[in-house]
Parts: C-alpha cells; structure tokens; sequence
C-alpha cells in the first residue's frame, strides 16, 4: 500500500458539512480508501487543522469541544510524522523551495513537500494547487 499525505483544506472540508468542498472531500476519501490508501497525517498539518476549525467555530457557531473530539479522532488513527522536528534540518531547503516558487508555496506547504521528499511520499490529498509544479510529489484531489 501507498501513503498519501491528508492536508489542512481536505480534512476541514471533511469535518464542516456546510464546507463548499464537503461532499468533494467525502468523495476523495473513500476513492482513496477503495484504492487501499494509508492515510497520513504531519503534525504542521494538525496545528493548522485545529486552527481552522477554531476559527469557523466562532464564525459559525459550531461546537467547539465537538469539533475538536473530531479532530482528535482523526489525530488518533493516522499516523502523524513530526515535520516540525524536521523543520531546521530543512529551514533552507525550505526558503529555497518557497523562492523558487516565487511564493507560491507557504511555509509550512514547502517543508510539508520537503518532509514528504525525504520520506518517501509520494501523494498529498489537497485541494490547492500549491503543490502541482513539483516533481516529486502527486496531487490527489
């Protein structure tokens, strides 16, 4: 089996059924899961993933604690990779990388695809298209 790397935009759409991309995540999902994908998450990822949900939370008015209990669900059955543990081994490698995309990618979006380099993983499951002019990587969405 593959891994595929789940990003931020994915899982929230996943998790706000009012989301725009609600039904498009649910549907990448399970393709992914019918093609016996891993699913892994990075621990940049899961920050931004609770952000985002608290935020719409207060725009909202969605159960905070309940949307968290979510989150956490997920946190708990796929394996997380500690990105930020590899973040200044990479720093360079990742301002180079955000340079050469005349930033185009984030921060944490370069040393995500960098941390996917490194590792092996080929496949990220996104909807932005920050990730589609490098090699080394495969855009699912």
């Amino acid at each position: 089996m593959s891994s595929v790397v789940l990003d931020t935009n994915v899982v929230v759409s996943l998790l706000d059924r009012k989301d725009v991309h609600h039904q498009r995540a649910v549907d990448l999902i399970q393709r992914l899961e019918n093609e016996q994908k891993d699913f892994v998450l990075m621990d940049c990822v899961l920050v931004e993933i609770y952000s985002v949900i608290a935020r719409r939370s207060r725009e909202k008015g969605y159960d905070l604690s309940r949307a968290f209990s979510y989150v956490r669900e997920i946190e708990s059955t796929y394996p997380v990779i500690p990105a930020y543990k590899e973040r200044v081994s990479l720093h360079a490698e990742v301002l180079s990388l955000i340079i050469d995309s005349s930033g185009k990618l984030s921060y944490h979006d370069a040393l995500i695809a960098l941390v996917m380099k490194r590792r092996g993983i080929k496949e990220i499951a996104t909807f932005d298209r920050d990730f589609e002019d490098l090699n080394w990587l495969h855009v699912v969405s």
